[in-house]
């Protein structure tokens, strides 16, 4: 795709779109037509059988002619993937807006988007992709979509910093507790090591663990709002003044719901609260604000 195709109104072009990507034919084509028709969410233009708005892209592709693309079920699904392998961009844009239409649905069901992926469609692979969906909701994809809607070449992910991300593997064998201890000792800081002795020690972990879980996805959303592009589609920046905080698991805690029913977590050092997260049921992040 040129530059200046990529410059070239699209809005009024749903029904041809929804035409080519319904009759196959050319690759190139069936690739343009699709990525076009999802940077305008062409499937919220059109109506399913009963006459209602599309729910979600993967409804519209899943959906018989005329009405939708007809593209049903793994089969379906493997035949668009063909379709898109020569344009790796255009592919990862389509699997954006399934993961963003997931989202979307499981938000508005109060579900995760694993169990929606499951009931809607029977989609192991869909739920996999729903599962990175809740790990990571901020950054799934974002990258490799940009990369298409602003016509560039994708974006390698720069490395992440090995003393801050990557896992320590260790085996234990009940024979051999001193050489697990000192290996442990080895490549765990005793700051660490004394909060996974407090942790071994908590009453409920298993409360624990899913708080840790809700406080990393919040970390991460205010980790962003530092970077250059912000956080979020409206590139939400932290002030200046925050830039060297750090929130601490320990400190943070969560606040009294809104009126909404979304949960907020305040993100918290030992100077007091940085941010607020505010979350959907579904765990992801849906505003967030500064202190």
């Amino acid at each position: 795709m040129s530059d200046q195709d990529n410059n070239l109104p699209m809005e009024g072009a749903v029904d041809s779109q929804h035409k080519t990507i319904m009759e196959g034919g050319k690759i190139e084509e069936f690739a343009d037509a699709l990525g076009r028709f999802c940077r305008v969410e062409g499937w919220k233009q059109l109506k399913d059988e009963n006459g209602e708005v599309f729910r979600s892209l993967r409804h519209y592709v899943e959906a018989k002619p005329p009405f939708g693309a007809g593209y049903s079920g793994k089969a379906g699904m493997e035949k668009i993937e063909a379709y898109l392998s020569l344009n790796p961009r255009v592919k990862d844009y389509f699997q954006h807006c399934h993961a963003s239409c997931l989202t979307e649905l499981a938000q508005e069901q109060g579900l995760t988007p694993a169990v929606v992926s499951k009931r809607e469609w029977n989609d192991v692979m869909g739920a996999r992709l729903a599962r990175a969906i809740e790990e990571n909701p901020e950054e799934i994809y974002t990258e490799k979509a940009a990369a298409y809607v602003e016509n560039k070449e994708r974006v390698k992910p720069q490395p992440r910093p090995v003393d801050e991300y990557s896992p320590i593997r260790m085996s234990y064998r009940p024979s051999y507790t001193y050489a697990f201890a000192k290996k442990l000792k080895e490549s765990v800081s005793s700051e660490d090591l004394a909060f996974l002795l407090k942790a071994l020690d908590e009453g409920d972990l298993d409360e624990r663990v899913k708080f840790e879980k809700y406080f990393n996805i919040g970390l991460n959303a205010f980790n962003r709002s530092k970077t250059e592009a912000g956080w979020g589609s409206n590139s939400v920046k932290s002030p200046e003044n925050l830039q060297e905080r750090t929130p601490n698991i320990e400190l943070t805690s969560w606040l009294d719901d809104d009126e909404s029913g979304n949960s907020r977590l305040a993100l918290c050092d030992d100077s007091g609260t940085i941010a607020v997260i505010m979350m959907t049921k579904a765990g992801s992040v849906k505003e967030l604000s500064f202190s």
